[in-house]
């Protein structure tokens, strides 16, 4: 077994919430499900706009669910754009129970069955992919596939380095927790392979992941490969949304440009 995915690991890392799926939800909220596994099935929504835009396969922070993302979809639709939120293993009304390495494993096979799902319900294919703190390790396992029909990456309060994350954010320590044997599971490992529009966004304020690492992002991906950052003044870790024109003029001008 990974030491990263030890219980005792799991149980800092990790803050799961489950939540049932509602009844009579509104026509444009679809629900998604997603068996990536015999015995691993994960869970979302769509929240649709109109299947003529753009998307995002947004992967949401640790604490949060996919289902919160209904309070705030509006700022995404105000963009032009289609949003669909996935949960992680144990979050939400996916299975399982959280690892750090199934944030990787189930990445990709995710993004696959939601391009299938947008394809079977006639949604335009133009997808981009986002992390959100914890959700960046899905984003940059993602965008180091570079597959032909990802139009680009975002990161909002991600991180580079898992060995940084693990020492000063959850304050682990032990003899694998190390730069060489965390370099493999490292966001800035699979950074480092980017060919697609990337765009990084971060509060200055942000102290659970500070915007060095949102800068450390930006340095690591390949020369030659457009890239943005845009550092929000002020704006912290979890109200970094409020800061509305500072966040979202970038977002719809970064899907605009790729989409």
């Amino acid at each position: 077994m990974l030491f990263l995915d030890d219980p005792r690991i799991s149980n800092v890392v990790f803050y799961p919430r489950k939540t049932s799926i509602p009844d009579n939800l509104p026509a444009n909220i679809k629900v998604l499900e997603f068996q990536i596994s015999e015995n691993i099935l994960i869970g979302g929504y769509f929240y649709l706009l109109d299947k003529n835009f753009s998307s995002i396969l947004l992967f949401h922070g640790n604490g949060e669910i996919a289902l919160d993302y209904r309070y705030f979809v509006d700022l995404f639709f105000e963009c032009g754009i289609n949003l669909a939120v996935v949960d992680f293993r144990g979050y939400g009304h996916s299975s399982g129970e959280p690892i750090y390495s199934s944030l990787i494993t189930d990445a990709f096979p995710i993004y696959q069955q939601v391009k299938e799902w947008m394809d079977d319900n006639g949604v335009k294919d133009s997808l981009f992919v986002q992390g959100r703190s914890l959700g960046s390790v899905c984003a940059a396992e993602i965008g180091s596939h570079n597959p032909s029909d990802l139009k680009g990456v975002i990161f909002e309060s991600g991180f580079a380095s898992i060995y940084n994350m693990m020492r000063r954010l959850f304050r682990i320590q032990g003899p694998d927790i190390t730069p060489e044997f965390l370099k493999e599971y490292s966001n800035d490992t699979r950074i480092e392979k980017f060919k697609k529009p990337t765009l990084v966004i971060h509060g200055t304020m942000d102290f659970i992941v500070p915007s060095e690492e949102g800068k450390a992002i930006f340095e690591t991906i390949p020369k030659g490969v457009e890239k943005k950052i845009v550092l929000i003044e002020g704006a912290t870790h979890n109200d970094i949304f409020s800061y509305k024109e500072q966040y979202f003029m970038p977002l719809k001008e970064f899907i605009q440009k790729y989409k």
